[in-house]
C-alpha cells in the first residue's frame, strides 16, 4: 500500500535585507527550514523596511540611532555586525535595490532564495558593501552560482521591479508590522505566528502549538 504524503502547510516570510533582525534570524530560520522541510512550504514576501520616502541617508542621528540597534540585535542573536559603514554619509537607507535582487534570483533559482537573502544581508551587516549598488548584489549572486548576464537581465527587467512593489503592499495588507514575520495561511484563515526576532526554540515551540492547534 503507498503511504500518502504529509500535506505541507504554507507559512509567508515577511524580511528585508536591511533588517538587522532578519540578518540576526537567519541561522535561526534556516534551522526551521531543515527541521520542517516535510511540513512547511514557505514562501518570501519582502517588507520593504525602507523606500520611496522613508529612504534617507546615513545622518549623524539615524546613524547613532543605527548602531545601538545594531548592538543590541548582535546581543540578541549571536550574529556579527560591523557598524563601520554606518559612518558614510554617502549611504542611502533604502532596501529598494536589495529586495529587487532577491526577487530576480527568486525568478532565475528559486531554490535558492532565502540561501539569497541571507547572502545579501551579509554583505551589508558584516562586509559592508553598499547596499544599494548593483555590484554588491551581483558578486552575492555570483556567489551562489547565478549566471551574471542572466541576473543582470532580470534585475532590470521593469516586471521584476513591478513585483518587488507588489511584495512591498502585499506584505502590509496581510498585517506585516515588523520584521521577521511569520503568517500561516491555510486557504481559509490567515493571521501572525511570529513578529520579531525570535530564538530557534520560540519558534519551534510556536509551530508546534500551531500544528496541535489544527490537529496535525
Amino acid at each position: 500500500m503507498n503511504e500518502i504524503p504529509l500535506l505541507k502547510h504554507s507559512i509567508l516570510y515577511a524580511a528585508d535585507p536591511l533588517c538587522p533582525w532578519c540578518y540576526g534570524f537567519y541561522p535561526v530560520f534556516r534551522k526551521i527550514l531543515e527541521s520542517y522541510s516535510d511540513r512547511i512550504r514557505f514562501s518570501l514576501i519582502l517588507g520593504g523596511l525602507r523606500f520611496g520616502e522613508t529612504a534617507e541617508p546615513f545622518t549623524p542621528e539615524l546613524s547613532k540611532i543605527l548602531k545601538y540597534e545594531w548592538r543590541d540585535a548582535e546581543a540578541v542573536t549571536k550574529q556579527p555586525f560591523v557598524p563601520e559603514i554606518l559612518n558614510r554619509t554617502d549611504i542611502l537607507y533604502n532596501s529598494l535595490n536589495a529586495c529587487k535582487a532577491i526577487i530576480a534570483v527568486q525568478k532565475i533559482s528559486p531554490e535558492i532564495v532565502f540561501e539569497y537573502l541571507g547572502e545579501v544581508s551579509k554583505t551589508f551587516f558584516y562586509e559592508n558593501r553598499n547596499p544599494t549598488e548593483y555590484e554588491t548584489f551581483l558578486n552575492a549572486a555570483r556567489k551562489l552560482g547565478v549566471d551574471p548576464d542572466r541576473f543582470r537581465k532580470t534585475f532590470e527587467d521593469e516586471d521584476t521591479e513591478s513585483e518587488t512593489w507588489t511584495d512591498f503592499y502585499y506584505g502590509f495588507s496581510a498585517g506585516v508590522s515588523a520584521f521577521p514575520t511569520f503568517i500561516f495561511s491555510d486557504g481559509v484563515e490567515s493571521g501572525v505566528l511570529i513578529r520579531g526576532y525570535h530564538s530557534f526554540e520560540q519558534v519551534d515551540s510556536i509551530l508546534k502549538d500551531y500544528f496541535r492547534s489544527i490537529r496535525v
